[in-house]
């Protein structure tokens, strides 16, 4: 008889679709929890970055003031007596590093004057000394507040078109209430009043020098121009309470009470840098009496133990 020869073949194993389903659920659970701890590694890093931009700028104030014997402020006039509306930011170029931008600026004449190319253009570099890693804005922006630039545009509908410029997120501490003369901050909108480290009668570990508004709900974010440049604690002008009344990033123009106060893109507060140069994370729930003490420096009422987190 003849013999079958019967071939066997190794049989083959394979996942079944309940259990391919069961890895990627696996999967999409370990995802899930894992990107909020990347997310905060992420915002960790932006953070101290944006606080070391801070301490840069605190050590920029200090030799500023060590070479001209006061703090920067605006210019609102050129030496011919002309409107320039340089802003302080301006000034201390030469201290961040910035000396051949700063060269290269005419201070002669307004810095968005028409007739000078060399200043638009200027006045459009993006400095990374300026921005928050934090913040989406773009660092160069053409739909800023009209009022960025000098002499003023008259008609309404100019409404966030100023612009092209570059932004910032660092701007200086004007003081209690709106245009408050003279300035009770390090920093007045105008007219602009030097202050030197004598006349912070309050102590300089007592008093906000530099702070953040994020160009992102801020229209006047210009780091060129005087209208850019500032921060005030009006009524309205608690930290971050621009983003609880708008939810969305918004710059325009209205609602301008809340768009005066600090605001940042870091969860739960902003950072501020002090007269004294050290760097300070501000807490949106800081007791309102306190914020408003740290942002005098000449009232005699020194503010201890404000619940900031040191960078």
């Amino acid at each position: 008889m003849s013999k079958v020869l019967l071939l066997r073949f190794p049989s083959r194993r394979a996942f079944t679709l309940v259990e391919l389903l069961v890895v990627i659920a696996i999967i999409g659970v370990l995802v899930a929890l894992l990107l909020p701890a990347v997310q905060q590694a992420r915002e960790a890093a932006r953070r101290m970055q944006c606080g070391n931009n801070m301490k840069q700028l605190g050590l920029a104030l200090h030799n500023y003031h060590d070479t001209f014997g006061t703090f920067p402020c605006n210019i609102w006039t050129s030496p011919d007596g002309q409107p320039n509306a340089f802003s302080f930011l301006s000034l201390m170029l030469p201290h961040l590093e910035q000396s051949s931008l700063h060269s290269q600026l005419d201070f002669r004449v307004p810095f968005n004057d028409s007739a000078s190319s060399s200043n638009r253009t200027l006045v459009q570099t993006p400095i990374q000394a300026f921005i928050c890693p934090s913040d989406p804005t773009p660092a160069v922006r053409s739909d800023i507040a009209r009022s960025w630039e000098w002499p003023r545009p008259s008609t309404a509908s100019a409404i966030n078109t100023g612009g092209p410029a570059g932004v910032t997120c660092y701007k200086g501490f004007m003081g209690v209430g709106f245009a408050s003369n003279p300035a009770n901050g390090l920093f007045e909108r105008q007219p602009a009043n030097a202050v030197r480290f004598r006349d912070i009668v309050d102590g300089t570990s007592n008093v906000f020098g530099l702070i953040e508004q994020s160009p992102s709900y801020a229209p006047w974010c210009a780091w060129a121009g005087t209208n850019g440049v500032w921060v005030g604690s009006t009524d309205q002008g608690r930290i971050n309470e621009v983003r609880f009344h708008f939810p969305t990033i918004d710059n325009t123009e209205v609602g301008i009470g809340y768009r005066y106060a600090p605001s940042s893109l870091h969860p739960g507060g902003v950072f501020a840098t002090f007269a004294d140069g050290s760097v300070h994370f501000l807490p949106e729930t800081i007791d309102s009496v306190v914020y408003r003490g740290l942002g005098c420096h000449n009232d005699a009422l020194p503010v201890g133990g404000f619940g900031a987190m040191n960078n």
